[in-house]
């Protein structure tokens, strides 16, 4: 488990991809720790947000090319993307407290799709997402196009995944592909500094928006509705909700617990 460290701060879940001789390079090892770091902060109600980094000088460099120089067939290469990236993809993205990507250095092939799967991202000047599959004459994988797509559109989703270039952190910041850009070395400190401020909100709305906004990725307006206002039912049982209307009526901060 080595190959992915987990440690709890302040209400924050710190992940970190351990491989920096491989700059982090994604092989069994990096899935299997990084879905049971994922699991592990989901269960754990002292957890209350995610910061996921990579040990090293990047992020993540992408898929060992160990993984894809072997001997398997095309379509067991195909059933290994399926049965690995699909699980660990829905891990993050479906997991009900928020993920920020400490995004120092590089984040590239499927590390690009790690990285915009987080719900948000810090990054310095010197960090990247780098669509390399085109490099090697490959499409995205991971779930990179549909995730990209919905952050720049089709058009300029298009132009990063087939230009082959890194997109350098001016330019994310630009794109909006980051939510904060920082010096370089301060990457991962703002990081953490932000999700200790989520830790604070009220746990439960906070995954429950989380639910909300991707279910409106794929759905109509009417589905929407209907959908928030069932996960509504649940929020409007909580203890923090409680704490929150209490606190308004008496004109006080709250003082949310993430129950």
């Amino acid at each position: 488990m080595n190959t992915v460290t987990y440690k709890l701060q302040n209400g924050v879940a710190i992940i970190t991809l351990n491989r920096p001789e491989r700059y982090n390079a994604v092989d069994d090892g990096i899935t299997e720790g990084l879905n049971h770091c994922l699991i592990k902060a989901k269960e754990d109600s002292n957890v209350r947000a995610i910061v996921i980094t990579g040990a090293g000088r990047g992020f993540c460099s992408g898929a060992d090319m160990s993984y894809l120089s072997g001997t398997d067939s095309p379509e067991q290469k195909k059933e290994y993307l399926i049965n690995t990236y699909l699980p660990l993809i829905n891990n993050l993205v479906t997991l009900n407290k928020p993920i920020i990507g400490a995004i120092n250095g590089s984040a590239a092939g499927v590390g690009a799709s790690l990285a915009l799967a987080c719900d948000f991202r810090v990054m310095g000047p010197k960090s990247s997402i780098y669509f390399a599959f085109i490099n090697i004459a490959l499409g995205p994988d991971g779930g990179g196009s549909w995730l990209l797509s919905r952050l720049v559109g089709y058009s300029k989703a298009l132009e990063i995944a087939i230009s082959g270039k890194k997109i350098m952190g001016l330019e994310c910041n630009d794109l909006g592909l980051t939510n904060r850009l920082v010096e370089d070395e301060n990457v991962l400190n703002e990081a953490i500094s932000w999700a200790e401020s989520l830790s604070k909100k009220p746990t439960v709305a906070v995954g429950i928006t989380k639910e909300d906004i991707f279910y409106s990725n794929t759905h109509s307006l009417n589905e929407t509705i209907t959908f928030e206002a069932n996960k509504q039912m649940i929020a409007f049982k909580s203890e923090d909700h409680k704490e929150g209307v209490t606190a308004f009526i008496e004109k006080r901060p709250p003082k949310f617990k993430g129950k």
